[in-house]
């Protein structure tokens, strides 16, 4: 498994698989049991701490669904991951949802509400970022604003009489409600008197498949049979399954989140694999067509159609104790309960407001379809649809999260008077891995020129898959750049490369007189700024009476070319927060460079990388930026024409 900087993860198996992520209990291995105190992971530690000792940002899918208890699990599991009694063991957590959805299973309150005598770290630690645009609803305003008012809604207040008619538009009779559309209820009981009614009503030839139940001898460790199935409880697999073809069906185990075989994943049955033995006719694997047609790519089978999913018997500890039962991982879903469907969107939905006991239980079912037209509603009572005023108290009273400081590239003003650069320089510790990362990023993709050290390139072949839509790619790869240091040479990573604007028509300077033995590229630009620009790396086993002779030839060099500002920008392995002589920093001044970056780069609080400009006027903004996927944090500037020409300059005074 690869090592992730960022970790996606949800809850339930449904909302991970929606985003491409993992369970928090698989991905960390809890336990079942979240009491404390504390489990460590014993002897699996190095195994995970192998997978997610990279892992910078953790982002957290549904988060209403999480309990205080599994977030401090969350917490103390990377505290250990990473060797660090910081929150989280000082990774960066992002916690996505909605609140006033419904809370974590059983008694537990919401994270946001404060509780006497529990590990409260969510006010502690998380501050609130509002989302306004909403996706599910998106293409029915008059819906989406309709559900914005009912999530909030009070007990005590009564339905406005704009809203109690929208909803009355949705109301129907259960007689006239499409068999085929799913049914949400608020409980089991009714979810399974609503399943038997259906398949009763079908007239479909039913195949009751029954547990397999089994113990396991001491001695030999042989599975006996027990023959008849022992009533377990309602968290283990079914006593027994009506199977036929035609017939709705649900997945109730994660088999596999990553193929979309989650607990929660709806289907139809359209094939029953049978074997005799005996005269005994078993149900060996069942197939299913399910809604989702990308899922269960590993469950297809040889010979038969591409679109059908075959599941087998699923095996685990019964709630009785010693009990090892077999069952298929499915129950009848014509209906469903709100819990199941919380995070899941569909066209179409029957919603019946009957019993629902919880806040937001009514909110949760009535916002799953796309639109008000493929809503239907029974049992209608407004008296059920109400949020939870402690969720209110909560977020009115939550630090709100401050961005006016974040974005520095984002937010310089603009002005037509004034043309400005924008130059970043960030060591990305290998461009094809971090290629992604580096597109993605909301401020990478801002830079008219973009210089990289440490690229680890090697050859030509990536250049292709390494092209970024508007920019020119040029690279300079360490095994070229050194001709008397095969010390270095030889050795891998290393190496610089820019990407610049296409619009800027740059040009690329390769190589320079006296400089044999430099990890560097340099562009030119005639517009809208004059400028060179030039990228550098100097590698820590780099000695710096080798290297200061060869980076004073290339700012001899540089200046010949005769155009201003010129901007030298990299990873120089110099610490400039460290007491001690400056010798690289010293001779750039001494050729009349100013350094601009005065805070660290680097997450041992380390100022490696530096941007030496030869005309600081040019200069309107520096500083370091953020990035998740580095040890090196970016570091820019911003050059403008209007600041040159205003500000006399300090070669022509």
């Amino acid at each position: 498994m690869s090592q992730p900087t960022v970790l996606l993860t949800a809850f339930t198996g449904t909302a991970a698989y929606n985003i491409s992520g993992k369970t928090l209990h698989s991905i960390l291995k809890l336990p079942k049991s979240l009491k404390p105190p504390y489990k460590g992971l014993g002897n699996s530690l190095d195994e995970v701490r192998a997978v997610l000792s990279n892992v910078e940002i953790l982002i957290i899918d549904e988060i209403s669904m999480v309990s205080k208890e599994l977030l401090a699990y969350v917490h103390w599991r990377f505290q250990q991951i990473k060797g660090n009694t910081r929150p989280f063991g000082g990774i960066c957590v992002l916690a996505v949802g909605d609140f006033y959805q419904l809370p974590p299973l059983g008694a537990s309150k919401p994270l946001c509400v404060m509780e006497d005598g529990v590990l409260d770290l969510w006010n502690e630690n998380f501050c609130l970022v509002s989302l306004t645009e909403i996706m599910r609803q998106k293409d029915d305003k008059l819906f989406a604003e309709l559900l914005n008012r009912l999530r909030v809604k009070r007990k005590a207040d009564d339905l406005s009489e704009e809203d109690r008619s929208l909803l009355k538009q949705c109301v129907a009779d259960p007689k006239d409600c499409p068999l085929d559309v799913l049914h949400i209820f608020a409980t089991n009981k009714q979810v399974d008197a609503h399943n038997a009614a259906v398949v009763a009503s079908l007239g479909t030839a039913i195949v009751d498949v029954h547990a397999e139940e089994y113990r396991r001898e001491t001695k030999t460790g042989n599975m006996i049979s027990l023959g008849s199935c022992i009533r377990g409880n309602s968290r283990d697999l079914c006593d027994h399954i009506q199977a036929g073809l035609g017939i709705r069906v649900m997945i109730t185990r994660n088999l596999d989140v990553e193929d979309g075989l989650v607990n929660g994943t709806f289907g139809t049955i359209v094939d029953i694999v049978t074997h005799t033995n005996d005269e005994m006719i078993t149900v060996k694997l069942i197939g299913l067509r399910l809604d989702n047609s990308m899922a269960g790519r590993t469950k297809r089978m040889r010979g038969k159609p591409d679109d059908l999913v075959y599941i087998e018997r699923f095996e685990e500890q019964s709630s009785v104790r010693g009990v090892i039962r077999r069952q298929f991982p499915l129950k009848l879903a014509f209906g469903c309960t709100a819990h199941k469907v919380q995070g899941m969107t569909m066209q179409s939905a029957v919603v019946s407001l009957k019993r629902m006991f919880a806040p937001g239980m009514a909110y949760v079912g009535l916002s799953r379809t796309t639109s008000l037209e493929g809503l239907k509603i029974i049992d209608f009572d407004e008296k059920k649809i109400y949020a939870d005023e402690r969720i209110t108290a909560a977020m009115d009273t939550m630090r709100q999260a401050s961005f006016s400081n974040t974005s520095p590239l984002l937010h310089f003003p603009s002005s037509p008077l004034r043309t400005t650069l924008k130059i970043i320089h960030h060591n990305v510790e290998g461009l094809v891995c971090h290629y992604d990362d580096m597109k993605h990023h909301h401020e990478l993709g801002l830079a008219d020129i973009l210089c990289l050290t440490e690229s680890h390139l090697f050859g030509s072949s990536y250049l292709a898959s390494l092209q970024m839509e508007g920019y020119c790619l040029f690279a300079r790869n360490r095994h070229v750049s050194y001709s008397s240091r095969a010390d270095i040479a030889t050795k891998e990573g290393g190496g610089v490369a820019t990407y610049c604007k296409s619009i800027l028509q740059p040009e690329e300077r390769r190589y320079f007189h006296n400089v044999t033995d430099l990890e560097y590229n340099v562009i030119r630009l005639d517009a809208p700024i004059s400028v060179l620009v030039a990228t550098v790396y100097r590698p820590p086993s780099y000695d710096l009476a080798s290297f200061s002779k060869n980076i004073q030839s290339f700012l001899d060099g540089l200046y010949s070319i005769d155009i201003q500002p010129v901007v030298v920008l990299g990873d120089f392995n110099e610490d400039l927060l460290s007491p001690g002589k400056k010798a690289i920093k010293d001779l750039f001044e001494s050729k009349g460079f100013t350094q601009l970056i005065s805070s660290p780069t680097t997450k041992k609080r380390t100022l490696i990388d530096h941007i030496y400009i030869s005309r600081p006027e040019y200069c309107v903004q520096s500083g370091v930026l953020q990035t998740y996927y580095s040890y090196h944090n970016p570091v820019y500037c911003i050059l403008s024409s209007f600041s040159a020409a205003a500000s006399p300059s300090l070669f022509d005074m």
